[in-house]
This record gives structure tokens, C-alpha cells and sequence, in this order.
């Protein structure tokens, strides 16, 4: 399918996929060899599209609000937010945070940084995720990290990785084509993604996903 730079309503949605080959074809996606930035707000974006699946549907999210994204360019300590997508209690106050790096291993300095920007709040949980391969990453430094902010603060702080989250949430979802739905409709709207991600998209789907 060809798209007009005009007429975002032509990116292509598809049907009957598995969740094998949705995160397939967000792996696609996202590490596409675009010659333009602002392909990391791409997996920033698909988590965003999972909570929007899971808010009405699960009782941990009841009477909490997924706030709108920022800007990609806001600066958390400008904007008050304490990740890149967050969940607030129904007072304002900050529930949940999601970080999201794009082929960027998270490190122990990462998730003390992760730290700086919640420990003023009643933060719950906060989800520091990468598209990185973690293999080789300093798992008993950032392991002791996250046990010293649960004992100082009681917040639990999350480290994985961003398709192994994905395939987790979506097989929690009744019908995974509704984060496909959502997904899409960020890309169309988003005003970081720009024409070469959108028709990337189609590109990938046209020419096959496995």
C-alpha cells in the first residue's frame, strides 16, 4: 500500500496476528534502519498503547489515570512527571511510572537516576525498561540498587525488557488486535513520528512479518 505524506488514515492495520508476530513486528519496527530521529519514542509509544488496554480491565488500574504523553522533548524535571508514560492515583498524585530506553542497557547509574525522579512521591512501582540485549548487563549491582530504594522508600522498581513486558501484557488482553488498534493510532497522531516510521509500518507488513 502507498501512503500520502498528507493522509496518516492509510497506514495499514493488521488483522489475525499472534502475539508472537505483533512482537515480532514491533522488533521490526522499532530497529528499522531509519535515516531520521525519533525512532525510541517508537516502544514508548506501544507501552503506552498496552495501558490504555489495561486500564479498564484490571483492578490494580481502578480509579487511577494514565496521563496523556509528553512531549518526547519534555524534560521530566520541567514537566513533573517521573517517566516517560506515567499512572496517577486519583488524587494527582504518582502511582506508577514507566521508563522506556531504546537500545540502551540499563545500568546500575540508571536506576539510581530512576530514584532521583521518584522519591518525593508515593511511587508504587516503576517500570525501567530497554530494548537493549541484557545479557551482559551488571544484574547483581542493579539487583542490590533495587532492594536499597524497596527498604528506603517501598517503591518497587522493575528492570526487563520491553518485548519480554509486551508479550506478557498482551497475553492478558482478551483480544490483542486492540493494542494493534491503539498502536496505530499513536503512530497517526504522534507528532514526534514522522513520515519515514509511518511508512516503515506499512513496509514491514506489506513484505512480511516473519
Amino acid at each position: 500500500m502507498t501512503m500520502n505524506e498528507d493522509n496518516n488514515s492509510q497506514l495499514v492495520t493488521p488483522f489475525c496476528l499472534s502475539i508472537a508476530d505483533i512482537v515480532k513486528l514491533l522488533k521490526k519496527h522499532f530497529s528499522y534502519p531509519y535515516t531520521e530521529q525519533g525512532a525510541s519514542r517508537l516502544p514508548v509509544l506501544a507501552m503506552y498503547a498496552i495501558y490504555q488496554c489495561l486500564m479498564n480491565g484490571f483492578t490494580r488500574y481502578k480509579d487511577k489515570t494514565l496521563c496523556p504523553l509528553e512531549s518526547h522533548n519534555s524534560a521530566d524535571s520541567q514537566s513533573g512527571r517521573i517517566g516517560d508514560i506515567d499512572v496517577n492515583n486519583k488524587n494527582g498524585s504518582a502511582f506508577e511510572g514507566v521508563e522506556i530506553k531504546h537500545e540502551i542497557p540499563i545500568t546500575v547509574q540508571l536506576v539510581k537516576d530512576a530514584y532521583e525522579k521518584f522519591k518525593v512521591h508515593n511511587t508504587d512501582r516503576y517500570y525501567l525498561l530497554t530494548t537493549a540485549n541484557m545479557d551482559t548487563a551488571d544484574w547483581d549491582g542493579i539487583e542490590k540498587e533495587v532492594a536499597r530504594i524497596s527498604q528506603i522508600h517501598g517503591c518497587q522498581v522493575i528492570v526487563n525488557g520491553v518485548y519480554t513486558t509486551l508479550k506478557y501484557y498482551l497475553r492478558l488482553l482478551n483480544d490483542p488486535a486492540e493494542f494493534i488498534d491503539k498502536y496505530v493510532e499513536l503512530l497517526k497522531h504522534d507528532e514526534t513520528v514522522k513520515f519515514q516510521h509511518k511508512t516503515a509500518w506499512n513496509d514491514i507488513i506489506s513484505n512480511g512479518i516473519k
